[in-house]
């Protein structure tokens, strides 16, 4: 990469860095996550939250209705935008109400769905509601789909859902997790995707958290990573690409990845754009990051979230890096600040995977 074009890069990122710190001091609320049930009709390979089928908690609208009334009272609601997940939300028999009245106030909606319960009435329904956006969960084809989601319909009853939420005046985001098991089908489900007329895909690796902790054999190691990166870099930069296409925001990638792969620069905002109510009522920031009594920050059902949000969500607002002694001494830590809070060690206070460096030590 010509120096010019990574001297731009570098000095971006210095701003960004800057403006992550007065984050730090001067938190914007911008994505507000709301996992109305832990409960799933799957058993995923990679769960970040483990759901199961036997989970019990379902966030009720009038809960919802509490957190989205005091967030609007004090935030600009048309600048938020409200991300509704789980579980398998439409497992939650209140979801519509909770979608209509986040319109009603002005927010912005959206849902992350595994698609396998959205039926046509569904999508109608959904559409009524006023949802914006939603993202649907496609990870290979047929028979990778089934085994990674554990269910021999689930690829099936996703098409079904991708179709029936177009039908209703939709424009689905597929969404794929990426692994071991499916690498090598990037460049056939790309063209099954664009026959099925996908606007938008964007595509993640698969972190070690959660259920995939029990499944890290799945992991990709630095060469597949880099396949990975050099896969989407390709697609974006193909002049008869017509679709977006963006890596997830997890992880720094170093300057040669950096802006190539996604539309943006990484910034883990964990804490600082974002926060999250949990189905249980734990107030905490992303939803991915491991639950425990140093990332959760209060309660629903005893704490204002505003509160909560405005005066506590410490752990987040701090640049990582410098609490580990190898992070400190990276070349990075400037940018990376730590890399992804959700893999984050809070306890030992280092990262549990750090792309940048895999990179650099299969380079070398």
């Amino acid at each position: 990469m010509a120096t010019a074009a990574l001297d731009i890069k570098r000095k971006n990122l210095r701003n960004l860095a800057e403006y992550q710190r007065k984050l730090w001091a001067k938190p914007e609320l911008t994505y507000l996550f709301l996992e109305v049930t832990d409960c799933c009709n799957l058993n995923c390979k990679h769960c970040g939250s483990g759901c199961l089928s036997t989970n019990r908690n379902h966030m009720s609208f009038e809960v919802a209705k509490k957190v989205l009334d005091e967030v609007a009272r004090e935030f600009d609601a048309s600048q938020i935008l409200i991300c509704i997940t789980g579980g398998e939300p439409l497992l939650n028999k209140e979801l519509f109400k909770i979608i209509d009245y986040s319109s009603r106030l002005d927010f912005s909606c959206g849902i992350t769905t595994n698609g396998t319960l959205l039926t046509s009435a569904v999508g109608k329904q959904l559409k009524e509601a006023g949802l914006d956006t939603i993202s649907i969960s496609l990870d290979g084809l047929e028979k990778t789909h089934n085994d990674f989601r554990c269910n021999p319909k689930a690829f099936r009853l996703a098409m079904e859902g991708i179709q029936n939420a177009k039908k209703a005046g939709l424009d689905p985001e597929v969404v794929t997790v990426v692994h071991k098991g499916n690498l090598k089908e990037l460049d056939i489900l790309y063209e099954f995707l664009c026959e099925n007329e996908i606007t938008s895909w964007k595509i993640a690796n698969m972190d070690p958290i959660g259920r995939a902790k029990e499944n890290s054999p799945m992991l990709l190691d630095a060469h597949e990573y880099k396949m990975l990166l050099d896969f989407v870099k390709r697609i974006r930069f193909n002049p008869s690409n017509t679709m977006e296409v963006n890596l997830g925001c997890s992880h720094y990638l170093g300057l040669q990845y950096e802006h190539m792969v996604r539309d943006f620069y990484f910034q883990c905002s964990a804490g600082t754009k974002i926060a999250s109510v949990m189905a249980n009522g734990d107030i905490g920031a992303c939803l991915d990051i491991e639950r425990n009594e140093a990332t959760i920050q209060g309660n629903i059902f005893k704490d204002s979230f505003v509160n909560v949000w405005k005066n506590r969500f410490e752990i987040f607002r701090q640049n990582k890096a410098k609490l580990n002694p190898q992070c400190s001494k990276c070349s990075e830590k400037d940018f990376c600040m730590g890399d992804s809070t959700h893999t984050w060690d809070f306890k030992s206070n280092e990262p549990n995977y750090c792309v940048f460096k895999m990179l650099e030590d299969n380079h070398g």
